[in-house]
């Protein structure tokens, strides 16, 4: 049938297995489609209806009714009680039906959702594999006219409710407070019996736009930065002041140095106090970490992991035993690993749950040739010095082919692989970054080698990045499930998110992306504004497309100011382009001269509304001074 818009994911589903027809076609609604269509529905509905009978499925609800009930444990972790009220939300929502929710205890009706590890299943002799489900796996499973949702009290049962409202009912939560939520008049589940465990135990956008709990447990993951809180499960939580780089915090030069200065890196014949490392083979420094850590375990019991990792800058310790070490193993992670190890070696004896993380990080990405982490100890391995402008996997970058080696070795020794990622310019948080097309084929790559947790470093520290909120949710999408189809993903948030605005926005993305693939351009994340990537013409086209955009999102201010913040990117990247010709006395024989003087004026007004607080890391945006400044440089009279 032609004009399914705007979902044409429903075509898939109405084809399943010849089941759920009419729960597919009953989502939509006459404005989805091409105005003669709205007869066809009515008339395949009616036809669908007799032929199907319900036998194919549990009629959950209908006309805004339903008899079915959504029944708890007892005794039901704070997310199960959450995750019944989700479920009874979003199916009032769809279908304005509210399911009555009950415990357990309760006497039984024939029709019900049976939601976690209740009395229920065991009085209808039904058996769930709880262990091999852990803390997030569920399953989803149609008993007579009963529905299963069926995980890990932890998360599994919250997880389960979503994955029936997005597997199955194709609820999306794109970004926070953007979603779709069909509507359904007569609203049909197929008959199920699927298990899902995530193969990720780790799972970290750890993007501004994706900080919200709720966003962040509806897309399935379980972010240490995220707003995640009791009701959500938790989430994978690092010690208070134990995330990262925490040779400084450990053993703090102010304190320690003056006495001690054996405890701190020796460099070039000197003991170092400022930007210095530990010397990982001193008994001493061994002993004030482990005592340390220990201490911090006690003072934060709910937290997972500690981290024991190198300061962020080099500076490694060369005192005879460090490099001894680091000559044996090939590696200068062997003097860090002999610290961890020791650490985790202590903290195994009285906390057996807990773990200890380390680095594997520029100067010790290089895996050892013989010590092998503990058990219960973390390698996160880091990709801070490659292309991501083409998979890991593939691309001919020597930074990308030394980083396949790294992990080749430690996928084969680490007993829990991590991996800290990198999705965005730190140098430039607006500049376009052709990563959309690689972001599935990384994770598959980790996923590959053994790899168990997986952070994506985004933009943090302020909203409206770069396509913040599209690179958000493609990276949920991929943690939780990598092979999640990447055309649908993109297809999806750009129709969800852009409405009518997708089809050019589609265009700049694929502009952007065949640049770098035709000309096999290499993209780090440290990409200035006259990278190669981003050719005047290619920036002249991308201005084009994004008008387009404007004028077709013209009519709903929402999406339009959607649109705007988004076109933030393309701006940025003319303006600052212009900015660097003036300087080089160029921009008066440059096309961009034009383009940079018109989009001047309603890039500083969306800017200055937008939020965005930082252009790059580390640095606060002052607007009024980079206004003024960029204005000077272009000629422009404010």
């Amino acid at each position: 049938m032609t004009g399914w818009l705007p979902f044409p994911e429903n075509k898939v589903c109405c084809a399943r297995e010849g089941q759920g027809l009419i729960s597919c076609l009953s989502k939509l609604q006459p404005n989805h489609f091409w105005p003669w269509a709205g007869m066809v529905l009515a008339i395949c509905s009616a036809i669908c209806t007799n032929a199907l009978g319900e036998a194919d499925g549990l009629v959950l609800a209908e006309g805004g009714r339903s008899s079915y009930v959504i029944v708890l444990p007892e005794d039901a972790s704070p997310s199960t009680r959450h995750a019944a009220a989700e479920l009874q939300h979003f199916l009032r929502q769809m279908t304005g039906a509210e399911l009555p929710i009950v415990t357990d205890t309760a006497p039984a009706r024939e029709e019900e959702i049976l939601l976690g590890n209740n009395q229920r299943l065991r009085q209808l002799g039904i058996t769930i594999d709880w262990q091999a489900l852990g803390d997030e796996g569920y399953v989803l499973r149609t008993v007579g006219k009963r529905l299963v949702i069926a995980g890990g009290a932890l998360r599994g049962n919250l997880y389960g409710v979503y994955g029936l409202l997005e597997d199955h009912l194709g609820c999306r939560w794109f970004a926070p407070g953007v979603s779709r939520i069909p509507r359904y008049e007569r609203l049909i589940i197929p008959p199920l019996d699927e298990k899902k465990v995530p193969v990720l135990e780790y799972r970290e956008v750890f993007t501004y736009d994706c900080f919200d709990g709720d966003w962040a447990a509806r897309n399935r993951v379980n972010s240490s930065a995220a707003r995640l809180e009791e009701k959500h499960g938790g989430k994978v939580r690092f010690g208070r002041g134990f995330f990262v780089h925490t040779f400084e915090r450990l053993v703090p030069p102010a304190k320690y140095f003056d006495q001690h200065p054996e405890y701190f890196s020796l460099v070039k014949g000197k003991r170092l106090r400022e930007r210095s490392q530990l010397c990982c083979t001193n008994e001493e420094v061994i002993r004030i970490c482990t005592e340390e850590i220990l201490k911090a375990i006690a003072a934060d019991p709910e937290a997972f992991v500690w981290s024991v990792s190198q300061n962020d800058w080099y500076n490694y310790c060369e005192c005879e035993n460090c490099q001894a070490l680091a000559r044996q193993e090939e590696s200068q992670m062997g003097p860090v690993l002999y610290l961890v190890n020791r650490v985790a070696e202590a903290v195994a004896q009285r906390y057996p749950d807990k773990a200890i993380e380390t680095l594997a990080y520029q100067w010790t990405r290089k895996p050892p040739r013989t010590l092998r982490p503990r058990p219960n100890v973390i390698i996160r391995l880091c990709s801070i010095e490659c292309c991501f402008s083409h998979p890991l996997a593939t691309c001919d970058s020597e930074a990308n082919r030394a980083f396949r080696e790294d992990i080749k070795g430690w996928a084969q020794i680490a007993p829990r692989l991590w991996v800290w990622d990198y999705v965005t310019d730190f140098r430039h948080y607006l500049l376009p970054f052709p990563n959309q097309r690689v972001r599935r084929a990384n994770i598959r790559f980790f996923v590959e080698h053994n790899v168990k947790g997986i952070f994506e470093q985004d933009t943090y520290d302020t909203p409206h990045s770069e396509l913040a909120a599209l690179g958000g949710y493609l990276t949920a999408k991929f943690l939780w499930n990598p092979d999640y189809n990447e055309e649908k993903a993109l297809t999806e948030f750009l129709e969800g998110y852009y409405g009518p605005a997708a089809k050019p926005i589609r265009t700049y993305l694929d502009l952007l992306h065949d640049h770098v693939e035709k000309n096999n351009i290499h993209v780090n994340i440290w990409a200035h504004v006259d990278s190669p990537h981003l050719p005047e013409d290619l920036l002249i086209e991308a201005d084009k497309l994004w008008e387009e955009a404007e004028q077709l999102a013209a009519q709903d201010p929402e999406v339009l100011r959607r649109v705007k913040l988004s076109r933030m990117s393309i701006d940025y990247a003319v303006v600052e382009r212009a900015r660097l010709l003036a300087g080089r006395g160029q921009l008066d024989d440059s096309p961009l001269k034009e383009v940079a003087r018109r989009r001047f004026g309603p890039f500083m007004e969306t800017l200055q509304g937008s939020g965005l607080t930082r252009l790059r890391e580390g640095q606060p945006l002052d607007f009024a001074g980079y206004r003024s400044k960029l204005a000077e440089a272009l000629g422009i009279q404010l």
